[in-house]
């Protein structure tokens, strides 16, 4: 029994040998991996720390995607998904406050949206896609000589905005309607335009604390503007998009709520 013990007893300390070798071995590789970066000059020092950064945030930004396809929420009835990327930032000829963005800095964020499509055969009972008087009153009445559709709901199911700084970053977002407007004369082959907007939180008002120097995206409504065709937001082009907000201003002769630019957005469709 005793020699038995005695082997155990040098298993042991064979396997803590292992261990502070083995631990040793890798506080040297640290010490020589410091000491090769602190002889490095100090432009390289910040090129691999901007690296190392860079590369953080591209795994926060893979796990995130991966988090999103595990929360997405079902919609209910037919429906069309897009994934907008959207960069927020001073745009020339903008009537934004002169402060705004002044410093050149933009907002990167996406966030996922579905349009909400008319069900086939709905005609025993309401139609979930039509939006109500609450959303039909946020919608921009701009469309003075053309046609519009009705306006429909375009819902967030992840009810949020994933910020450019990766995981943990988020913006409260909600849904809103949608419009196409188009040009009765011309027939369906031709351009029309989508018109939507989505509620947000604002990053001034978002839980963490998101700040961005001169820059912000504003509280309430953010529009947005697409060619698409067929009259169909199922076939939304993939050109650069405008995306506006309305504050009241004096700009057209009188005060009365205004759009104004703050940046431009794409929009990529979503698998099913």
């Amino acid at each position: 029994m005793t020699d038995n013990n005695n082997d155990s007893d040098t298993e042991n300390d064979d396997n803590d040998n292992n261990t502070s070798e083995l631990y040793k071995e890798a506080q040297e590789l640290m010490a020589r991996a410091k000491a090769i970066r602190d002889s490095l000059p100090p432009e390289e020092r910040e090129k691999m720390e901007r690296e190392k950064i860079e590369k953080e945030k591209e795994i926060a930004s893979k796990v995130e995607e991966e988090k999103i396809e595990d929360e997405r929420t079902v919609v209910l009835g037919p429906s069309v998904g897009y994934r907008l990327s959207i960069d927020l930032g001073r745009e020339s000829g903008t009537w934004m406050d002169p402060q705004w963005g002044r410093s050149g800095a933009r907002i990167d964020f996406t966030v996922d949206v579905a349009f909400l499509l008319p069900e086939n055969n709905n005609n025993d009972s309401i139609d979930p896609s039509l939006a109500n008087k609450d959303v039909m009153s946020n919608m921009v009445k701009d469309n003075l000589t053309g046609k519009s559709s009705v306006v429909r709901v375009v819902s967030c199911p992840l009810q949020r905005a994933c910020m450019r700084e990766g995981l943990g970053y988020q913006m409260e977002c909600n849904g809103g309607g949608y419009r196409v407007d188009f040009d009765d004369n011309k027939n369906s082959n031709q351009s029309s335009t989508a018109r939507f907007y989505l509620d947000v939180e604002g990053t001034s008002t978002s839980s963490v604390g998101l700040v961005y120097g001169d820059i912000f995206v504003p509280e309430g409504q953010l529009y947005f503007s697409l060619p698409c065709f067929n009259r169909s937001v199922e076939r939304l082009s993939t050109r650069e998009g405008i995306v506006t907000v309305r504050q009241y201003g004096w700009h057209t002769g009188w005060r009365r709520l205004e759009s104004r630019i703050v940046g431009t957005f794409r929009a990529k469709p979503l698998k099913n």
